[in-house]
């Protein structure tokens, strides 16, 4: 399965959708499109998990596990902050 970023949307948007649901019982396209571009913006999984939680996500091992998941599967832009 190749993820050059070019086609990402879909699939995507439905994963983070399901997910949503899961976690949350629903969910709306503006909350998938929020926490796609929170994933994409974040440093981190824990990055991501912090957003999600002020979002008001519990902060559970649930949401912890999406938070890992979502941050492997968003194309991120290089910003220059590769510290070693």
């Amino acid at each position: 399965m190749s993820n050059l970023g070019g086609g990402v949307g879909n699939p995507l948007k439905t994963w983070v959708s399901d997910r949503l649901m899961s976690l949350l019982g629903f969910s709306q396209p503006t909350l998938v499109e929020y926490t796609i571009g929170l994933a994409k913006q974040a440093a981190s999984p824990a990055d991501v998990l912090g957003k999600l939680v002020e979002y008001g996500l519990p902060s559970s091992a649930d949401v912890r596990v999406f938070a890992e998941e979502i941050f492997g599967k968003v194309p991120r832009k290089a910003s220059g902050e590769n510290v070693s």
